[in-house]
């Protein structure tokens, strides 16, 4: 799956590494390892009804 076909509202299963530097003011580091959709979010509901 590419990364560009997960949508908002999709559950996902994200493995990998969060490094927090010494310096508090350098932001953290994230290595994703592994991304995994659980859930796909609904589709929503177009067009009129009636």
């Amino acid at each position: 799956m590419l990364l560009r076909e997960i949508q908002p509202g999709d559950l996902l299963r994200v493995t990998g590494t969060v490094i927090q530097p010494d310096d508090p003011d350098a932001p953290a580091r994230l290595t994703v390892d592994a991304l995994e959709v659980l859930e796909a979010a609904p589709l929503p509901v177009t067009g009129n009804c009636g």
